[in-house]
């Protein structure tokens, strides 16, 4: 009788040894899920901070809307402007937004709250430049110049913006 209680307890401890390194697992999981959000919030607040206070990125910025609600940046896409100082800020401006949609894509990038920051801003800046990207990728013969961020701002656009994503 005491061989079969000695058997007994060995096979609640192997059970209660299991249960324990299960939940333990299930921990570890959770925590590392956890810390992925938290830093891919952080990486996101990052982003947007540095958009607001870095005077470089602020002095592009500026320079960008004002080339955008002047209209046509499509004619800064020629092969002739290429060097231009407009055409840089225009392609500073679209690389930054096609780092974050791929970001976003590769989850590295909060996608909810980079879209409360800058969905109205990345969707409008779109469509006004939407010309010029079709147009660099007829000039360069490669049809993925800024895909992601196409793919991103279409997704974000509302039913009357889509018409012209």
């Amino acid at each position: 009788m005491t061989s079969l209680t000695l058997e007994t307890l060995r096979l609640y401890g192997l059970w209660i040894q299991s249960g324990a390194i299960v939940f333990s697992a299930i921990g570890v999981i959770v925590t590392v899920n956890r810390n992925k959000r938290i830093a891919c919030r952080r990486a996101t607040l990052d982003i947007v901070l540095k958009e607001q206070t870095d005077p470089e990125i602020v002095a592009q910025r500026t320079d960008f809307v004002k080339l955008r609600d002047a209209g046509h940046l499509s004619k800064w896409a020629g092969p002739d402007q290429t060097h231009s100082d407009e055409a840089s800020v225009i392609r500073s401006i679209l690389n930054r937004y096609e780092l974050v949609a791929i970001g976003i894509k590769e989850g590295t990038i909060d996608e909810q709250s980079y879209k409360r920051w800058c969905r109205t801003t990345l969707v409008k800046d779109w469509i006004e430049c939407k010309a010029l990207v079709v147009q660099l990728r007829k000039n360069a013969s490669i049809a993925t110049y800024y895909i992601e961020l196409e793919k991103l701002a279409k997704r974000w656009a509302t039913k009357n913006e889509r018409k012209h994503t």
